[in-house]
């Protein structure tokens, strides 16, 4: 056969568990055997004559007619004369179609002789050169057969053997490599030619076929665990940069098929993208499982927080809802309204639950119970005075009136020392509502309660209308720097406090404390226990000029414009809302500054019309009425008082030496004390006991006060 047909993989351990090496290693195998001694003929190996050959006789068939075997019995032995195709196909039959994996492992050099290109000659000899190789001592192997030089003398070439006739091709030859051989066979009984049919020459028998033992496999080592598994198919191509072995092919034990760039990619790159991607999704996880717990944790203690921001924050409010009682109620029991000191303390809830409230609750009843009760108000003394000088040099130097303000009027500074003369006595101040109550048209006297040592006492201030000759040099109803040193309006600063406007001689308008309202409103803050449950004094002003330095007659309206007009009306309403607001009672001087004393009812009747026409307009009712000029009526129940009560008045007040105050169910009458320049001078016994006028009257700027 030629060379190109034997190009079969046979592994004969799979197959036929058949091991050339071992078949060579075997005890039966005689190394000995000198295949010279058998010639060609005897083998059987040279062609046959075309005598020998049916013409009959398929090609495909061997015929052993003229083989002369020895006498050996074939009769046993299946030689395949059936047709290949309609024979069903052993396991173990050597078919062109059968293409088995024939491997060879190597031995322990690394050495691997089988070629599948190899010719028969060249396998048949494989065994003898492992044995030289695993033999050192014994006959030299060659590897290549043909430079042994006994190969010519027991082996055929290689063209021999291709020029064997048809019937002799190895591949044909169907051999079953199960049968057993009759022990008795032996080797010398194959004959080296043709056999003889007509010899009578005993058979030989071959000898004994020992089949080769299977060697034991050593037991495989463990294994590497599934870790080191990972590493070394996934992990270390990647940090080495050798790639897996390739996996061998089927068709060729020594190729190996090529791996794709995908195949790489899927075997070597992509598991560690796909455990990187995990190891990010398990890390993202992770990540996140324990960032929503801090934030879980952040959010409780925020909560938390804010709970006790929230406690914290109720508890300042409570708190500071207390701190506001405690000094809402300290500023009434500072006016000595104890009662209301009390009712503010009780309005927060039951005082069990706050002792520092119940404590100061405690204390105000306690001096409550101490007060003493002041029954009759008819020595109640009532200061009065004119507006004030804010600036005497001024007024003194003026060359009409000059003498006059020195004699009828006090300045701020002079005002100032007689507050801190009266506060230092033990005064109060009080005024009509802290000891009369009007029930409808019936008044009725209530009690002053006052701690010890204390006196109550009335002020008032009259002309608080600003006159014009005082504040306006050019009578243009705006005061300018001719005035002479006197406040020129009441106004509300940037804070709501009630301050007088004072131009300067230099034409500055000034706001401060300029008149009695900006510096008693400055004392009471300064010593509250001087006002007595919230009094002030009693502002007494005129209408003819408009009230509080506003002028808010209609005739201004054609001299100065509706506007000018809308504006002093505005102006007026917003500082009577003040005083007010402030405890300030407001009293009618007359319209025109006119002393009722010489009127008659027609007169004051007149008088009053206009004041209700100018002046309630715009201020409101009033029921307080200050005589001017010194003035008084005679008759508290004839006509002129009889108008004067219709008009709305139950307070009346008029001049007088001494204190006195008479109430009736009716109404309320009254003197008081004109404070003036010449009453400290010449009549200082009046005022003994409340303030020493030596002390407080100004000489260095007086001089000799007029009389």
């Amino acid at each position: 056969m030629g060379k190109n047909d034997f190009d079969r993989a046979f592994d004969f351990e799979e197959e036929d568990d058949f091991d050339p090496k071992a078949f060579l290693d075997a005890e039966e195998y005689d190394d000995d055997i000198d295949l010279s001694e058998f010639s060609d003929e005897e083998l059987g190996l040279s062609p046959q004559s075309e005598e020998t050959v049916s013409e009959d006789a398929p090609e495909d068939e061997l015929d052993l007619d003229g083989l002369d075997l020895g006498g050996l019995d074939l009769d046993g032995i299946d030689l395949g004369d059936a047709d290949p195709q309609e024979q069903e196909p052993d396991d173990r039959e050597l078919d062109s179609d059968f293409e088995p994996d024939m491997t060879f492992e190597p031995d322990a050099d690394g050495n691997d002789d089988f070629d599948p290109d190899m010719d028969l000659n060249d396998f048949l000899n494989l065994g003898n050169r492992r044995d030289a190789r695993e033999n050192p001592d014994e006959d030299t192997a060659y590897d290549d057969p043909t430079e042994d030089p006994d190969f010519s003398e027991h082996t055929e070439k290689p063209e021999d053997v291709a020029n064997l006739p048809k019937a002799k091709q190895p591949e044909e030859i169907e051999m079953d490599m199960n049968t057993e051989y009759p022990e008795e066979t032996q080797m010398e009984d194959f004959a080296d030619g043709p056999v003889d049919e007509q010899e009578d020459t005993p058979p030989r028998k071959a000898p004994p076929r020992q089949r080769p033992k299977k060697e034991r496999k050593p037991a495989k080592p463990a294994g590497p665990n599934i870790f080191t598994k990972f590493y070394d198919l996934y992990f270390a191509p990647a940090l080495t940069g050798k790639l897996p072995e390739e996996p061998q092919d089927p068709s060729s034990p020594r190729r190996r098929r090529r791996k794709t760039k995908a195949q790489i990619f899927k075997e070597v790159y992509l598991p560690p993208i796909i455990a990187c991607v995990c190891l990010i999704l398990v890390l993202t996880f992770v990540i996140g499982s324990v960032s929503n717990l801090i934030e879980e944790k952040r959010i409780n203690k925020q909560n938390e927080q804010s709970h006790l921001d929230e406690s914290q924050s109720a508890a300042d409010l409570a708190q500071a809802e207390q701190q506001r009682i405690l000094d809402e109620a300290a500023q009434l029991a500072a006016g000595y309204d104890y009662d209301g000191a009390i009712s503010v303390l009780e309005s927060y809830g039951d005082l069990n639950n706050y002792p520092n409230l119940a404590a100061k609750r405690s204390e105000y009843s306690t001096i409550k119970d101490q007060l003493i009760e002041h029954q009759d108000p008819s020595m109640i003394p009532n200061l009065s005075f004119h507006v004030l000088m804010a600036d005497p040099a001024r007024a003194f130097a003026d060359q009409s009136l000059g003498g006059k303000y020195n004699r009828n009027f006090v300045s701020t500074s002079e005002f100032s020392k007689i507050l801190d003369n009266l506060y230092t006595n033990g005064y109060v101040l009080v005024d009509f509502n802290s000891f009369t109550e009007l029930n409808g048209d019936v008044m009725l006297p209530k009690s002053i309660y006052l701690p010890e040592g204390k006196k109550p006492v009335m002020l008032t201030e009259t002309l608080v209308n600003y006159p014009l000759y005082m504040v306006d040099s050019n009578n243009d109803a705006e005061p300018d720097s001719g005035g002479v040193g006197f406040a020129s309006k009441l106004v509300l600063d940037s804070s709501g406090n009630i301050k007088a406007q004072y131009i300067d001689s230099t034409g500055a308008t000034l706001i401060g404390d300029y008149d009695l309202v900006p510096i008693l409103e400055s004392f009471i803050a300064e010593h509250p226990d001087f006002s007595y449950q919230g009094a002030r004094a009693i502002l007494a002003t005129t209408g003819s000029e408009g009230v509080f330095g506003y002028r808010i007659n209609s005739e201004y309206i054609a001299t100065k414009g509706q506007t000018y007009h809308d504006e002093q009306v505005a102006g007026a309403k917003q500082i009577t809302e003040a005083l007010r607001d402030k405890g300030y009672t407001i009293a009618c001087y007359t319209y025109d500054n006119s002393a009722y004393a010489g009127y008659n009812a027609n007169q004051i009747s007149a008088d009053l019309q206009k004041w209700t026409q100018q002046v309630t307009s715009v201020i409101g009712e009033v029921d307080t009425f200050v005589f001017a000029q010194s003035s008084n009526i005679t008759d508290y129940s004839g006509n002129a008082f009889n108008v004067m009560y219709t008009s709305g008045f139950r307070y009346f007040v008029a001049n007088g030496p001494t204190p006195s105050t008479q109430v009736t169910s009716t109404y309320v009458r009254q003197n008081r004390l004109m404070v003036t320049g010449n009453s400290m001078a010449y009549n200082s016994s009046w005022f003994t006991g409340m303030f020493d006028c030596a002390a407080i009257l100004d000489v260095n700027l007086r001089g000799n006060v007029p009389n």
